[in-house]
């Protein structure tokens, strides 16, 4: 394959039939007609999509029962858990209790996984500065083109953060194989720009942590992950929900819980609006072009007191147990209003035909 097929494979993002164009198909051939779209917020986004996955599944809107989870960064996170067949109560349990599932008397949130200093001395740290600044220019700017030296890329080391406790805990979570449902994680690759979606037919499988890793690179902070020839990072470089690609995929109706971005009618403070406003326009962009494809949208993200509660800090070792309950409680409002409920009955009702529909052949 030549740069120009694997430039094309990396920005699949197919259509949409009610545009005219064809959508980008399942695994089983069948475009998505439900989805499920998780973005980024670091820690405090994983308790953001607990309590939001909870009451979902609550009101009859089970993240399970999607065609297609797409995930980016946290959202990868999670997708890959529900994903794995999790039960919800424990993922909740979880980030409210901050209690490790699988190890005793361990919290959920352990500081070796977050943030595990990844030099041991002043040269080290030196080479994973040089590196992460690299990095962190692809990812954010893109320009100038770069490409140091083959020698000086040897000798910097990108990530100010070890990710080797990372790759063990998710193992614990998902083992190392995909589920058999579509599961869509963004990335970004920081040599082309361009973002790649794993997962989706005919881009690259890694095993799932792998996978996940680079899909909540986050740049500067972990190592950008290898898969192949690509050196992918954090799909929240390009967009922290990537919504378009389930309207690529074909989906009707979408679920978008949005940790980074913030309800327009009641918007936090300034100083804690001013580090969401970029993910919100992105996002913003994101939806009018679904709902001009025709696609019902249900937005879930932040009001004011939500975003007090996370703060500036989204990767925190502590404090998520009330990100998550109001993430649960917001979530469970929303769905008792009218164009919840409406949305939800659309929903289980879309879910049911599907469950009826043969798959394709």
């Amino acid at each position: 394959m030549n740069d120009q097929q694997h430039a094309a494979a990396d920005d699949r993002s197919g259509g949409n039939t009610r545009t005219g164009r064809v959508p980008t198909p399942l695994s089983n051939g069948r475009p998505a007609r439900t989805a499920v779209v998780l973005g980024a917020g670091g820690t405090v986004g994983i308790a953001y999509h607990a309590g939001v996955a909870k009451a979902l599944a609550d009101a009859g809107v089970h993240p399970a029962d999607a065609d297609l989870v797409v995930g980016t960064s946290a959202g990868s996170v999670m997708g890959s858990i529900v994903r794995s067949g999790h039960d919800l109560e424990t993922v909740w349990s979880m980030a409210r209790d901050n209690r490790h599932p699988f190890r005793e008397d361990e919290p959920a949130f352990r500081p070796d996984v977050i943030f595990k200093q990844a030099w041991r001395t002043p040269m080290g740290l030196a080479r994973r500065l040089v590196g992460s600044g690299y990095v962190l220019q692809r990812s954010a700017m893109r320009w100038p083109p770069m490409s140091p030296p083959l020698s000086l890329q040897r000798w910097y080391r990108a990530g100010m953060a070890s990710t080797s406790e990372q790759r063990s805990e998710l193992v614990g979570w998902t083992g190392e194989d995909w589920p058999e449902r579509d599961l869509w994680l963004c990335t970004v690759d920081i040599v082309t720009g361009r973002r790649m979606v794993l997962g989706q037919p005919g881009n690259p499988r890694p095993a799932l942590p792998d996978a996940v890793r680079a899909a909540s690179a986050v740049p500067g902070l972990y190592p950008p992950v290898r898969i192949g020839r690509r050196m992918l990072v954090d799909g929240a470089a390009h967009s922290s929900t990537n919504v378009d690609v389930a309207v690529a995929a074909g989906a009707e109706r979408i679920v978008v819980a949005a940790p980074l971005a913030f309800d327009h009618d009641d918007p936090p403070p300034l100083h804690l609006r001013a580090m969401r406003e970029l993910f919100d326009r992105k996002l913003e962009r994101e939806l009018a072009a679904a709902r001009s494809a025709g696609v019902d949208v249900l937005v879930l993200r932040p009001n004011a007191r939500q975003a007090g509660v996370q703060g500036l800090n989204h990767m925190r070792q502590d404090g998520h147990s009330e990100v998550a309950e109001l993430a649960y409680l917001d979530t469970a409002s929303t769905l008792r209003t009218e164009a919840g409920r409406e949305f939800a009955r659309n929903w289980r009702q879309m879910v049911r035909e599907d469950r009826q529909t043969p798959p394709a052949m």
